[in-house]
């Protein structure tokens, strides 16, 4: 294989300490052009007619992809490949997920099929796409470039993608069995599909993949898990591990994509998987990025841990600061380059930390025996619960660990029993749900958690409803809900609405991709008291001006009060857009819509 990259050699090399632990490898996520000479004569093609040819025709994306490594900066370790992704978690899509290209990315959607045994079907339509794009990127290629793997993902990513993310988290408690099974059901086909891919796109025994433009001399991949935000460090241990490990003992060369601050509590649970070889740290929305000070101690504690590190989007002036910090041995640089001035600079930074030892050789280091890992200890516990009069606690009992049919059973013999449903709602379900959201704020409930307590107080709830016609002090006020349009996330914008129902108010949740239309429509057929937005993606949170200004050109917006949240949301841009509420997260949405109820 003669690539356009003139040092890959070298390249290989460094890549190869990187992975057991030595040197540095200095590389970007994707590539630049500006300024760049062509490698070889390629042209770009037409622009793609639509989305689908953009992301789903294999020989448009195989041409693009031609022009487009060849005329990118291949510089120090930046690495010729092609990024032949098709979404993340690629996978579900294979599964049964349904593919839908979007500007910048492409979604993938729940099976509306979805049964709980999970099989495989080779004649898939998404298979056959994966293998298409392989071969006709590989053919394209001639020996030039690597053909990158797709991100096909694993796990509870998949799953959630499969049959949706609440279910996923209600599953870690009702059928905890059944999520065991799909897990290993997953991982079975993981395994077939990777080793297909494999066959195709790998140079003897080398690959590359897409996600971090990383290379290796033998299979690798990217694991993650990170709907394991919202599951506890016990849960992780049970659900994720196991199966990371395995995929770690059936592929050589693994990153864990450690992924946002809420992450952070299951590295104990990965330094523990010996076999891993490398933590990638993403910070998240509104966290300042890789090269950061903030993270010194993080990749400390994953290098003192036995694993490589990936730093990512650093920046050429936090370079130095990072590596006196944190060393050059075992260090891969994700840089945030713009142009060769940039490369070059950092190329002579990083000299400055490498080590002179004597090159090793792929042999040598497998040669090697496997060093004990060191592990971190985890600690658990549990919140005691509130008090109340006898008749009442086990109601409250109850909905705070989210047993649903004893909610509601507890419900008709207080209901038989007399007691007032404002009673029952403010003075049992709404402090329950207070105890959950305590719980979750001081890292002692999690998602799941969250959910069935949620789940628990509406089956109670239904019973009173009927009971409750026709009472003006019933609710605390009319909320309508939505993810605003161009974003399809929707678990924060749930549990937000599952705090909001149990704490007494009355929601209307309209749902994900909502446009302003649709936002005005909602809030004047319900006349709601409150409008609340959600956001998870810097490039559709500006939608929420569009949307309170649809509000004020509908003549509506003196009557109803605005809040926003989401991850890249802040007060200062809630303030900046003319909203009237902020949140960062459910429990405290409460208290905020609270606030504006009594204004």
């Amino acid at each position: 294989m003669k690539t356009w990259k003139d040092n890959m050699e070298e390249t290989k090399q460094r890549y190869i300490r990187w992975w057991y632990g030595e040197g540095i490898v200095l590389n970007m996520w994707e590539h630049f052009q500006e300024g760049v000479a062509p490698h070889a004569e390629v042209s770009a093609p037409a622009p793609a007619r639509d989305l689908n040819q953009k992301w789903f025709d294999p020989a448009w994306r195989a041409d693009y992809l031609d022009w487009y490594v060849a005329h990118s900066c291949l510089k120090a370790d930046i690495l010729p490949v092609a990024n032949t992704q098709l979404g993340p978690g690629s996978l579900a899509a294979i599964l049964g997920g349904v593919l839908e290209g979007g500007d910048d990315t492409i979604w993938i959607h729940p099976n509306p099929s979805f049964t709980d045994d999970i099989t495989f079907d080779p004649a898939s339509p998404a298979y056959q796409l994966h293998k298409e794009l392989l071969r006709a990127c590989k053919a394209k290629a001639n020996g030039h470039y690597y053909v990158g793997m797709p991100d096909l993902m694993e796990g509870l990513d998949v799953l959630a993608a499969l049959k949706g993310t609440d279910q996923v988290l209600l599953d870690t408690v009702m059928q905890p069995e059944v999520l065991e099974h799909q897990m290993q059901q997953i991982n079975d086909i993981y395994f077939r599909v990777f080793d297909e891919l494999y066959d195709i796109i790998r140079e003897g025994d080398e690959m590359a993949f897409c996600y971090f433009s990383s290379w290796a001399p033998g299979k690798m991949t990217k694991l993650q898990s990170d709907i394991s935000t919202m599951i506890s460090e016990e849960d992780f241990r049970r659900f994720v591990q196991p199966f990371l490990r395995q995929q770690c003992q059936r592929i050589d060369f693994t990153l864990y994509h450690l992924d946002g601050v809420g992450a952070m509590h299951h590295l104990p649970a990965l330094l523990e998987i010996e076999e891993l070889k490398a933590i990638q740290w993403t910070p998240g929305v509104g966290e300042p990025q890789g090269g950061s000070a903030k993270w010194y101690d993080l990749y400390r504690r994953i290098l003192d841990g036995g694993k490589s590190v990936m730093a990512s989007w650093v920046t050429l002036d936090e370079l130095r600061p990072l590596l006196d910090h944190i060393g050059g041995e075992g260090v891969h640089l994700e840089m945030d380059f713009h142009n060769e001035w940039e490369v070059e600079q950092a190329m002579r930074i990083v000299e400055e930390y490498t080590s002179s030892s004597a090159a090793r050789t792929l042999a040598d280091f497998q040669r090697q025996a496997d060093a004990p890992r060191e592990t971190l200890g985890v600690t658990t516990g549990r919140a005691a619960g509130t008090a109340d009069d006898d008749l009442l606690l086990p109601l409250m009992n109850a909905v705070v660990e989210g047993k649903r049919e004893q909610a509601v059973d507890l419900t008709r013999r207080a209901i038989d029993a007399g007691i007032a449903p404002q009673r029952l709602i403010n003075d049992c379900m709404i402090k329950a749900m207070g105890e959950v959201g305590q719980r979750f704020e001081s890292g002692k409930a999690f998602v799941p958690q969250l959910l069935m307590a949620g789940r628990a107080m509406k089956g109670a709830v239904e019973l009173l409803k009927p009971l409750m016609a026709g009472v003006a002090s019933a609710t605390l006020g009319k909320v309508v809900i939505g993810t605003v349009k161009g974003d399809l996330h929707d678990i924060g914008k749930n549990l937000v609405a599952s705090m909001l129902e149990g704490c007494g108010f009355e929601v209307v949740n309209i749902g994900i991709d909502v446009p302003s239309e649709k936002f005005v429509e909602a809030v004047e057929e319900n006349h709601a008291d409150i409008l609340c937005m959600s956001a998870l993606l810097t490039t559709t949170m500006g939608y929420m001006r569009d949307v309170i200004a649809a509000i004020e050109a509908a003549g509506i917006r003196d009557q109803v009060k605005i809040m926003v949240g989401g991850a890249p949301v802040s007060q200062q841009f809630a303030d900046e857009i003319g909203a009237d509420g902020y949140s960062d997260n459910a429990n405290s949405a409460v208290g905020v819509a609270k606030k504006l109820m009594n204004q």
